[in-house]
């Protein structure tokens, strides 16, 4: 799963690049490791899905007043669909054999047919790459924790807004919800 990595997000012109994300991701090469996995997962037949924030026009989607995130999303006019903010770099561009999945919120799996699709294709594991560790990451790692997905997190395809953030989640959050990975043994496990 390719959760939330959109130019909006990941892009040095990013509306949300104040964040520190984007520079966090360029600092880590976050979008060349997690390439390296999604060609990867493509040439064993892996199912890539990727999760996207993306709005209608008026953000129809978010009840109002909402937290204070949401509410900058709304104010910058941010992730609407179609517009560059919402799209995936293209390194990592979706291909026609992908899934994506939009969503409204931090959880991949909050209000959106993500869990009817992996049921339907009979996924059990899940492997993530996301922005941010501290948000999109724990949040989905949770939910899709208390539905019985077993989860890796590709720590080095994941970043927060800080350092500081990402590591604290990768030691101190996520491993009472998932297990800690990296993209060389997944890659290494899928080559194999």
């Amino acid at each position: 799963m390719v959760v939330h990595y959109q130019n909006g997000i990941v892009s040095p012109d990013g509306v949300f690049a104040f964040s520190g994300t984007a520079e966090q991701v360029e600092k880590h090469e976050c979008l060349a490791k997690t390439a390296s996995v999604i060609r990867a997962c493509r040439q064993t037949n892996i199912m890539v899905v990727y999760v996207n924030i993306g709005y209608r026009p008026d953000f129809p989607e978010l009840k109002k007043p909402t937290y204070p995130l949401i509410e900058s999303i709304q104010e910058r006019g941010a992730f609407l669909r179609g517009s560059w903010d919402a799209d995936v770099p293209d390194v990592i561009k979706p291909d026609s054999n992908d899934i994506i999945v939009i969503n409204f919120d931090s959880s991949a799996f909050a209000d959106t047919d993500l869990n009817r699709i992996l049921r339907a294709k009979s996924v059990r594991r899940l492997y993530i790459a996301g922005i941010a560790t501290n948000w999109v990451v724990e949040s989905t790692s949770r939910y899709g924790a208390e539905l019985g997905y077993d989860i890796t997190v590709l720590e080095d395809c994941c970043q927060g807004f800080t350092d500081e953030m990402h590591e604290f989640a990768i030691t101190q959050t996520l491993p009472y919800y998932a297990k800690i990975g990296n993209s060389i043994e997944l890659t290494e496990e899928l080559n194999t």
